[in-house]
């Protein structure tokens, strides 16, 4: 069974991972391509905390394609949607090449800068950023096996489509500018509770399974006709124990715990705590990415043992198998 906790993406990032502090404006710079082109190229530079974004307009369904050279490892570029904080592409993360097909129209705003600990240090980076958008302007066709209807269809969903490094967001409404309560892997299976339009892209209500159900928002076209949830989707989804404590000099004990992965280290995983309730845990790539709002999260590794610690306090081991599977 699958359950999401809700989270707030923005919030989620380790301080490791963070970008510099907007301690200065962000200064916002327009892209535009010259005639017959359907690409650019920027080289500019950077220095401390300064950020600069990026904006270029886009339609749904084309594929945009964005390359971030430096000459300081620690630069980065985030991709967003318009005003969206929940980055869908975090370089520091996924590292400074992305491509990808573009779920909705509008602004798509690039990121630039450097990580925290360079910027404190008044590092600088000289940059080159290339972007190109092509393919088709029109949304990708369905089909009948997929969220192709505003009413009715299937009673089940099963994810599908997703990059093999990522996962879909479950949003507390129908678009992108909505809190991300909760992300699936492709496999998993959802209740559908109908759709509707959001401008040119089509939003599915799903109700997502577990102790606690679950209701939220989710592009449908990475929605396909399924069965019930049953055995057949065992192989995205593992329970086990692991070795945990969530007191400062309590000795580790052992927590259960269940996990619903993608693929390549992409894996949600949700431990139960020895007093109640549950510590959610999002991995990408075998990076923590993020835990509960409200948590400062940390994780290091040591040999194929992913060590975590939640608000210093508690402290959690997770091997890679939990992640990968295997």
């Amino acid at each position: 069974m699958i359950k999401a906790k809700p989270f707030w993406f923005a919030t989620l990032m380790c301080l490791a991972l963070a970008p510099a502090s907007q301690s200065q404006p962000i200064q916002e710079k327009r892209v535009s391509f010259t005639a017959g082109t359907s690409g650019a190229t920027i080289q500019g530079a950077l220095k401390g905390e300064q950020i600069t974004d990026y904006l270029l307009g886009a339609s749904a369904g084309q594929t945009m394609t964005v390359e971030f050279s430096t000459s300081n490892p620690a630069g980065y570029f985030n991709l967003m949607i318009g005003n969206d904080p929940a980055a869908i592409h975090i370089g520091s993360v996924a590292g400074n090449h992305y491509s990808g097909v573009l779920p909705s129209s509008g602004d798509y705003r690039i990121r630039v800068y450097l990580m925290r600990s360079a910027a404190r240090r008044g590092e600088s980076a000289d940059y080159t950023l290339s972007v190109s958008i092509g393919g088709s302007t029109k949304p990708a066709p369905v089909t009948d096996d997929y969220a192709d209807g505003l009413a009715g269809g299937p009673d089940w969903w099963q994810v599908a489509g997703v990059a093999s490094n990522d996962t879909l967001n479950v949003r507390a409404g129908p678009g992108t500018g909505h809190e991300v309560i909760g992300q699936l892997a492709n496999g998993d299976r959802v209740r559908n509770m109908g759709c509707r339009m959001n401008g040119q892209t089509k939003w599915c209500q799903v109700e997502i399974q577990g102790d606690m159900r679950v209701t939220g928002w989710a592009a449908g076209r990475y929605l396909s006709e399924a069965a019930a949830p049953g055995g057949s989707s065992a192989g995205h989804e593992a329970r086990g124990t692991i070795p945990c404590a969530t007191a400062s000099g309590q000795p580790m004990g052992t927590c259960s715990f269940r996990v619903s992965r993608g693929s390549g280290g992409t894996a949600s995983v949700w431990v139960a705590l020895p007093g109640g309730g549950e510590r959610y845990l999002d991995f990408r790539e075998g990076q923590l990415v993020g835990s509960d709002p409200g948590t400062t999260a940390s994780h290091t590794r040591n040999g194929d043992l992913n060590m975590v610690s939640i608000n210093g306090t508690e402290r959690y081991e997770l091997p890679d198998a939990v992640l990968y599977g295997g």
